[in-house]
């Protein structure tokens, strides 16, 4: 099946800008595969600080942006995973998870790693297209 690379405006500049060797988007057949996303603001490409539930909308409001640049939309999201940086943020993050899929949860993996120095959160997702 053919890989086809979708450059995503503000996001792409962005992760190219700090050194990431990603593509943000990836569209293989009727799946979208998103890049590990980190809290980037999608209109001005700065990473966002702040507390976890913060950065866990700025984190999906970058997802949901990327997606639709893709044809498609959180409801399509099949498959998600987080990488936290401590399991005791997950409550936190949770409740606004929740809220971006009101509809029902994809499925879901969350992983506590090591943390990044900028940010405490990074979202991946596989999405259908619509």
């Amino acid at each position: 099946m053919k890989r086809t690379i979708i450059e995503v405006p503000v996001i792409s500049e962005t992760l190219a800008r700090i050194g990431a060797p990603v593509s943000v988007l990836v569209r293989s057949g009727d799946m979208l595969y998103t890049c590990g996303m980190p809290p980037i603001d999608h209109r001005t490409g700065e990473i966002v600080r702040g507390d976890i539930a913060t950065q866990t909308r700025v984190a999906l409001d970058a997802l949901a942006f990327t997606l639709e640049f893709g044809g498609s939309s959180l409801a399509q999201v099949v498959k998600a995973t987080v990488y936290i940086a401590d399991n005791n943020l997950a409550g936190d993050m949770n409740t606004v998870y929740r809220t971006y899929f009101p509809e029902g949860f994809p499925a879901r993996t969350c992983v506590a790693i090591n943390t990044w120095p900028a940010f405490d959160i990074e979202i991946e997702c596989i999405a259908s297209i619509l």
